[in-house]
């Protein structure tokens, strides 16, 4: 929830986030492979997801990306970090009972904007001290994309990983992203504030004086908090001309090709106005479904494990007589 808030300001502040890569990373272990009997359909956990997202339900949410678990389980854990954060609080303050005043004196970013989300008057303190950041940041960003627009083109209709369908696809996106930037005036301070009061609406919602005391509510109290952060997502991209309901509502995700552990993903939808549709092999591997890149990754690091292992015991044994004598 805390990390839930903390994205939300960035995108009204008007910071650029990049997309967010997770490599696939080594096993400390050997992993054995063995095929397995998939107990789920390689779409159930995103079409889980994407309805949890379309009905503003943040505790589904949280099943749909813990797919191993049950909501018992997750609110069970959720409720024991917020009851440590209380503990760690209170025993702070029992060593300096001013710890909290000092904290409100203390220059911190985010709990300077979380008091200012609170009041009309913050808002507007927010408004105008975003506005001219927003405003430099897009137009730095957007003359960057201008300017790289032919070579980003180039480098999608050589990239040899791509069908001819996909560039056709990814350079009409292009093309729309471009004309949304050049439509959308990010200067524009009513569009702003729209944002900034919407997240000040949430910020209200919660009751809470401090940015610190999210990550002590417990799941109940944090679910619906959430339902209204995801909300307050759509309300926020909606002042910038996109409509996330209207992109939910065109993704379709289904399971082709289904054959033991190995299924196909396919997955279209509609971004500014173009049709997109993804096909990704998927394979059930180690209990969920994964990329079967990634799969085959995890396999063949856990066979060069094993050889170096092996190796490293053989060496050993070669070795030990020499010691003996």
């Amino acid at each position: 929830m805390r990390r839930c808030l903390a994205i939300v300001w960035v995108l009204a502040s008007g910071w650029v986030s990049a997309e967010a890569v997770q490599p696939t990373e080594r096993p400390v272990a050997a992993v054995h492979a063995r095929a397995e009997t998939p107990p789920v359909r390689a779409s159930d956990a995103m079409n889980a997801a994407l309805l949890a997202l379309k009905q503003n339900d943040f505790a589904a949410l949280q099943e749909a990306l813990d797919e191993d678990r049950d909501l018992g389980e997750i609110a069970a854990e959720w409720d024991e970090r917020a009851e440590h954060a209380k503990q760690r609080r209170a025993e702070v303050l029992e060593q300096d009972p001013t710890a909290r005043d000092m904290a409100e004196l203390v220059d911190d970013t985010m709990q300077d904007t979380w008091s200012k989300l609170l009041s009309d008057k913050g808002v507007d303190a927010l408004v105008a001290e975003w506005q001219p950041a927003l405003a430099d940041t897009a137009s730095k960003r957007i003359m960057e994309f201008n300017l790289g627009f032919a070579a980003l083109l180039t480098g999608i209709a050589s990239d040899q990983k791509l069908n001819v369908d996909q560039v056709q696809q990814l350079t009409r996106l292009m093309y729309a992203v471009q004309d949304w930037t050049g439509r959308v005036d990010f200067a524009d301070e009513t569009r702003l504030r729209q944002a900034v009061t919407a997240i000040a609406q949430l910020a209200r919602g919660t009751r809470l004086k401090r940015f610190d005391d999210v990550e002590t509510l417990r799941f109940e109290e944090a679910a619906i908090h959430g339902d209204e952060l995801i909300r307050t997502v759509k309300r926020v991209l909606a002042a910038y001309d996109i409509d996330a309901d209207a992109i939910l509502n065109s993704v379709r995700i289904e399971e082709h090709d289904a054959v033991g552990d190995h299924a196909v993903l396919r997955m279209q939808g509609r971004v500014f106005g173009v049709e997109l549709t993804h096909e990704q092999p998927m394979r059930y591997f180690q209990g969920h479904w994964m990329d079967a890149d990634s799969a085959a990754d995890v396999e063949r690091w856990s066979v060069e494990a094993d050889e170096a292992a092996g190796q490293a015991a053989a060496a050993a044994t070669i070795a030990e007589p020499e010691i003996e004598q």
